[in-house]
């Protein structure tokens, strides 16, 4: 059976893909700084450091704060490959709100959290399938189809995104740590849904 992968390639799971400014305009009306509860600030750091890191749910449980290196406007780690963001709203800036998270986590660890970055309040560290089910509630929130979209699906969407305001597909390409021109062109890289010119990412943040 090896190779029959070759006679079946893999098709794209979308034709098109929601509009991740629906996302960003919902996060921004969301205050969870400077008050806030711990898991509020989780739930929308999560998936700001998701979208903006195009992040698969694997990668972010593997961020470790051994190997977390934060500066005034990037994150950079193992599994990160970060991006300078400089933003006017810090109500979806993923820096901002990883080191308000950070400082708030910090008097939650216990011996169970270990040098995990994303932990629940009692300490222990997120699992894939518990970061999966926090990133799909916001979408769900924001009117996107969660019955057709999963979590995997904000990757394509922060691709197609980042690609329609003229960030280039070679910087596209680093930041979701893809292989081959033809992995973003079939799979990521998707007409967004009800897309208008410029868009509301435009407004909040500029990535350079």
């Amino acid at each position: 059976m090896a190779g029959i992968h070759k006679l079946r390639p893999a098709s794209a799971k979308y034709n098109e893909i929601w509009d991740a400014n629906l996302v960003f305009k919902y996060l921004s009306k969301i205050n969870v700084l400077p008050k806030f509860t711990y898991s509020a600030l989780l739930h929308k750091t999560l998936v700001l450091c998701k979208m903006f890191g195009l992040a698969r749910s694997s990668d972010l449980v593997k961020w470790s704060l051994n190997n977390l290196i934060i500066s005034a406007d990037s994150i950079k780690g193992p599994v990160i490959n970060s991006k300078e963001q400089r933003n006017g709203n810090n109500n979806i800036c993923p820096v901002h709100h990883l080191k308000s998270l950070l400082l708030a986590a910090s008097k939650r660890r216990s011996t169970n959290s270990g040098n995990s970055v994303f932990i629940q309040n009692n300490g222990d560290p997120l699992s894939t399938k518990e970061i999966n089910e926090i990133i799909v509630s916001t979408p769900s929130k924001s009117g996107i189809d969660i019955s057709k979209f999963k979590s995997h699906s904000t990757r394509s969407a922060m691709a197609s995104l980042l690609l329609s305001n003229n960030i280039p597909f070679h910087e596209v390409k680093k930041m979701g740590r893809w292989k081959s021109n033809d992995t973003v062109d079939t799979f990521y890289d998707k007409r967004i849904i009800g897309e208008k010119s410029g868009g509301f990412l435009n407004t909040v943040v500029k990535l350079s």
